[in-house]
């Protein structure tokens, strides 16, 4: 379904004049053309041009709006852990196992849900049967969420009205192999993200370890917090108000962190409860 000069102008607020300013300085959006030369737009550029204007009103100067949002498009990594390594190396790793990482986990999503201050929240979850486990506690999330999106092995995407968005991963999606829980809000932002260590000799049977990173730092939480929205905006099955809805909370660069405490509190309290089964560092 395409859409005309007008109803773009409409849905985003700017003038036709302006859309065709933008097209002729910076060659975008990019229209199609009709046969008798009416320019013809594409779903997708409504959002792509909404998140030009969020990070114009954020203080970006529109010239480097549109690059961004461009580049995010073409060279948009699909792995949360990789692009925290890779763009913060400054953020540690350290090995954990998985009842830690649900532990952690737990924390986050609890914290989030206390709050209550419409994060914007996504979960990679590896395997369907791993995320039905948790949908009880995710549905609850997206019930105050401004947007919740989930990933993992589904069927068919899911987008049903006060519940996470599910979106399909390919079986060469590198993000099918992590897990990761990431929040965005002006009272939290956190990422944890980690991925799954392949069986080694001397470990246990059944035992499952992941390299993991868990970060406060707002601008790591802000690269996972856009490596997952380009993962749901390439997907193409998120509706664009939605999709809105996340560019516009992730224009915005943090500059400090929140809630720190209080999670890490609850956190070390559910690490706690696995004792003595739990290394925590720092010990003898």
């Amino acid at each position: 379904m395409t859409i005309g000069i007008g109803e773009l102008a409409r849905r985003t607020g700017l003038t036709q004049q302006v859309v065709r300013i933008w097209e002729s300085r910076f060659g975008f959006p990019v229209p199609a053309r009709t046969e008798g030369g009416r320019r013809r737009y594409a779903e997708a550029d409504v959002d792509r041009v909404q998140r030009v204007l969020a990070l114009k009103d954020s203080g970006v100067r529109l010239a480097q709006a549109v690059d961004r949002v461009r580049a995010e498009e073409t060279s948009g990594p699909q792995s949360v852990y990789a692009a925290l390594r890779e763009r913060h190396p400054q953020v540690e790793s350290r090995v954990l196992r998985r009842d830690v990482l649900v532990a952690i986990s737990q924390a986050i999503e609890d914290e989030a849900m206390s709050r209550a201050s419409r994060p914007v929240v996504f979960g990679a979850f590896q395997r369907e049967s791993f995320y039905r486990h948790a949908s009880p506690r995710w549905n609850e999330i997206a019930r105050t969420a401004a947007c919740c999106v989930v990933f993992a092995d589904f069927d068919v995407p899911s987008a049903r009205a006060r519940s996470p968005v599910e979106i399909p991963l390919a079986a060469d999606a590198p993000l099918l192999r992590e897990w990761a829980v990431v929040v965005v809000a002006p009272s939290l932002s956190v990422a944890l993200a980690a991925w799954e260590i392949p069986p080694q000799p001397g470990r246990p049977q059944g035992r499952r370890e992941f390299e993991s990173i868990f970060t406060f730092d707002p601008a790591a939480v802000r690269t996972a917090a856009q490596v997952c929205l380009g993962v749901a905006r390439a997907a193409g099955t998120v509706p664009q108000p939605l999709l809105a809805t996340m560019s516009e909370s992730l224009a915005t660069e943090p500059t400090t962190t929140h809630g720190v405490d209080s999670l890490v509190l609850r956190a070390f309290d559910y690490l706690q409860r696995l004792a003595p089964h739990v290394d925590l560092p720092g010990g003898p």
